[in-house]
């Protein structure tokens, strides 16, 4: 049975479809079949983070007004086989499925097959919000680096303690390091000691991860890019249920790490 985990934020323009589609590469190349879920409904595009819009024929929709199987839906990620996704739906919209159908899609019909469904969440916290999260065993917040951003954060996990989901953790992303007290921005530290929740990792905000996305290939993908290095270490964080801070490539001792991804029983692994 998988670990079905939900990414939200609250705030639109945080990151959710760009950490999803990374941390979905990460997982995968840990040798876990993983399916990534789109439940933005009328606004569908992880599948253009992946690269795959062209191999979109049906969605959720389909799927679910009886036109098409499961498997029909279901796209495989051409580089990695244990990878996929299920796309959501340019007809539909957030008031048009209701929760439980959502819900009985992902834990009847999805997760028996994968190790992990990652569960891309809508923006705001309206229907579409609670339709992803009680779809889920797991939440993974979301934040970046602004006031305002972390407020919605904290207003999020205040909802979710309120449905009785108390299991959440953090991601920071967008971080911009030092720069942070010069741009006004929140520190790390204040960001966790604010909302309270363990935090998986942290991403820096980096204009090749813009770049990836609009490529549709996930920097995660990128053996020698700092940023993929922090998606893998979530990556196995999560898996291991564990908080180990990440250990930047710009330290001396480091500097000629490389991480080569390599074939193994028809799965792309990593050497971490």
């Amino acid at each position: 049975m998988a670990r079905i985990i939900t990414i939200t934020s609250g705030k639109g323009g945080v990151g959710k479809t760009t950490v999803t589609s990374n941390l979905g590469v990460s997982l995968a190349l840990l040798g876990q079949k993983v399916c990534l879920v789109d439940a933005d409904f009328g606004l569908r595009n992880l599948d253009i983070a992946l690269g795959l819009t062209n191999r979109v024929i049906y969605d959720i929709s389909d799927f679910i007004n009886g036109k098409c199987s499961l498997d029909q839906v279901v796209i495989k990620h051409k580089s990695l086989s244990n990878l996929t996704l299920l796309p959501g739906s340019k007809l539909y919209s957030h008031t048009s499925l209701e929760p439980w159908k959502f819900t009985e899609i992902i834990k009847n019909s999805i997760s028996e097959a994968y190790d992990y469904v990652l569960i891309d969440s809508p923006a705001g916290i309206e229907i579409g919000f609670k339709t992803a999260v009680e779809a889920a065993d797991e939440i993974i917040v979301l934040t970046n680096t602004t006031a305002v951003s972390v407020q919605d954060a904290d207003r999020v996990l205040g909802l979710l303690e309120e449905m009785n989901i108390r299991n959440a953790k953090l991601i920071i992303n967008m971080d911009y390091t030092t720069k942070n007290k010069k741009l006004g921005l929140l520190d790390n530290e204040q960001i966790i000691d604010r909302l309270h929740v363990p935090c998986l990792g942290i991403i820096t905000n980096d204009l090749m991860i813009i770049q990836s996305n609009h490529k549709g290939t996930p920097i995660a993908f990128d053996p020698t890019n700092e940023n993929s290095i922090r998606f893998r270490q979530i990556a196995r964080n999560l898996h291991k249920h564990d908080l180990k801070p990440f250990v930047s490539l710009n330290t001396t001792k480091n500097k000629r790490r490389f991480l080569p991804l390599l074939p193994f029983n028809n799965r792309a692994v990593s050497r971490f």
